[in-house]
């Protein structure tokens, strides 16, 4: 995200590089969110060895729900542009993507035999 942030300050307009900002922290924000609603509900069910699908998925709703708010405002009052937002919003596609590729490519022919 940071480079693309800053190859689009030098030559975007300043509302691809605000949507820009703005899509990857809320794709970031929310890849957190959903990595720490995991963990506290699998931690919850390895303490008592049942889960509960209930809290998680009304979180789940809840994050869901100030997502769309926030990118409305985003859209319907600031000059954010919608592909810089949507290129910010893949953000952390493109990093698995590209963590995914580079692990392919580095791995040692040693570990295949």
């Amino acid at each position: 995200m940071g480079t693309m942030l800053l190859a689009s300050s030098f030559f975007a307009s300043r509302g691809f590089t605000l949507g820009l900002l703005a899509g990857g922290l809320i794709s970031i924000l929310n890849f957190y969110g959903l990595c720490w609603g995991l963990q506290k509900a699998f931690g919850q069910w390895e303490a008592d060895n049942k889960l509960s699908k209930t809290p998680f998925v009304v979180r789940y709703l809840l994050r869901l729900a100030a997502i769309g708010l926030v990118l409305y405002v985003l859209l319907a009052r600031t000059t954010a542009d919608i592909f810089g937002l949507v290129l910010g919003l893949a953000t952390v596609i493109i990093a698995i993507t590209m963590t995914i590729i580079r692990a392919y490519f580095n791995k040692s022919h040693s570990e295949e035999v």
